[in-house]
């Protein structure tokens, strides 16, 4: 199913991409667990492209790209700390193995850099998905967007096998 995905690097010439990316899936899956309210400040992203720059750019942060046939998803993960940040999918590829691509790519990534767990901030929309990919709920947190907008969230967590 996700032969076909190739996961690499972000360069700076994707920015827009992920930009449409991540909006487009902010729209599409955000009412289904958060307000109206909510799911435009969280849309917004008033910085526009200048975030996914900054991340390309960080030693800390390693941000990718799924490609099928264009960009379709990114992810991004600190690996100072070892936490998922974020993995959207444009939503006509939802169902397809893109998001577990990336997933699996950062649990690889996680064990090489020597982390024996990997750990995120789900947004409750998406809880259901890190489930199904052995992760458990370890707690709640609370962020404010740009717009001064709180969208709640699950902290999630999964051991990682030697595998």
């Amino acid at each position: 199913m996700d032969s076909d995905v190739t996961i690499r690097a972000a360069e700076q010439g994707d920015a827009e991409a992920i930009l449409h990316i991540h909006v487009g899936a902010i729209i599409a899956d955000g009412p289904g667990a958060y307000s109206d309210r909510q799911v435009a400040a969280w849309a917004a992203k008033t910085e526009g492209t200048q975030r996914y720059l900054d991340s390309v750019d960080d030693e800390a942060t390693d941000i990718v790209v799924a490609e099928r046939e264009g960009v379709t998803g990114f992810g991004e993960l600190d690996t100072d700390d070892g936490v998922i940040e974020a993995i959207f999918v444009e939503p006509q590829s939802h169902g397809t193995g893109i998001g577990s691509t990336i997933l699996r790519h950062f649990e690889q990534t996680l064990r090489r850099a020597g982390f024996s767990r990997s750990r995120l901030r789900a947004v409750h929309n998406a809880v259901g998905f890190y489930e199904r990919h052995g992760y458990e709920p370890t707690g709640t947190d609370t962020r404010t967007t740009t717009n001064g907008v709180e969208l709640s969230s699950v902290w999630m967590e999964k051991h990682l096998s030697d595998r």
